[in-house]
């Protein structure tokens, strides 16, 4: 009976771990559609369907409303350091940096 409690446990334990990666990778595709909003935005491109993509990413997801909001505001003012070898805009390019940024990995896994 131990032995089977402790595998319960352990998978229980396993997928929680494997939901809150799941919900945090959700969280970086959903930073990157909104950097990608703004990108269209800035341009003056139609934003409905990346705001609809991004719209699913909430729905989706088990964060917080809050949550949400912060990585939006902190997409919108990120300005990393970048260097371009086919000097694609950096308002684009910074789109494809978040992944590395320290700041959105605290809001995120914080």
């Amino acid at each position: 009976m131990r032995v089977i409690m402790v595998a319960m446990a352990c998978f229980l334990l396993s997928s929680c771990t494997s939901t809150q990666k799941i919900d945090s990778d959700n969280l970086y595709k959903f930073a990157q559609a909104n950097c990608l909003y703004w990108y269209f935005e800035k341009k003056g491109y139609d934003t409905t369907d990346i705001r609809s993509i991004s719209g699913g990413f909430v729905e989706k997801s088990d964060s917080s409303l809050d949550k949400f909001e912060d990585i939006s505001m902190f997409v919108k003012s990120y300005v990393p350091s970048l260097d371009s070898k086919n000097n694609i805009d950096a308002d684009l390019n910074r789109c494809f940096q978040l992944r590395e940024s320290t700041e959105l990995r605290v809001i995120i896994e914080g």
